[in-house]
């Protein structure tokens, strides 16, 4: 199982599954609580999440805008652009896994993490295909869609706690 350090950072997660889930419920809530205060501006409707009791999955859409650039020795960087502002996207970054300083960037970082945890499984015959990512240059957007498993369990005082399985 794929270990996450989230030392000091945003998120509290310590399994990569569930820091992506983590990660993708804190964009969807900043993208809710930048539209509700500002309904004069166009929505920001990037990231959809919904849980299934059917199948015990969360579902996980996005599409993020990017920008790009060439590091020093000509490699293509890709990176998330802060399409929020920094007033609802803030990410503390602390010292764990995560190096990212803003939610859409954390998001994408940690997506691509988990997407290469499931390609280190062996053999490859048993590697889940739980996420994909499409970056297009043309469009400028990273499109994420994930199937993440989650277990539910029932507090004594009947809430409902979803875990995501740390399935990779």
């Amino acid at each position: 199982m794929t270990a996450y350090t989230p030392t000091g950072s945003s998120l509290k997660s310590t399994n990569i599954a569930g820091a992506f889930v983590e990660v993708s419920r804190l964009l969807n809530q900043a993208e809710i609580t930048r539209n509700a205060a500002n309904p004069a501006l166009a929505p920001k409707n990037n990231i959809t999440m919904t849980a299934s009791f059917d199948g015990n999955v969360f579902a996980i859409n996005a599409a993020i805008p990017i920008q790009t650039s060439l590091d020093s020795s000509g490699k293509l960087v890709v990176d998330a652009s802060d399409y929020l502002g920094s007033t609802y996207s803030a990410f503390t970054v602390g010292t764990g896994d995560a190096k990212s300083t803003d939610l859409p960037s954390a998001f994408l970082e940690i997506a691509q993490l988990l997407a290469a945890a499931e390609k280190s499984v062996t053999p490859t015959t048993d590697q889940p295909n739980n996420i994909t990512i499409d970056v297009s240059l043309e469009t400028g957007l990273a499109t994420i869609a994930a199937n993440i498993p989650f277990t539910p369990t029932l507090g004594s005082a009947g809430e409902v706690t979803l875990t995501a399985v740390n399935y990779v």
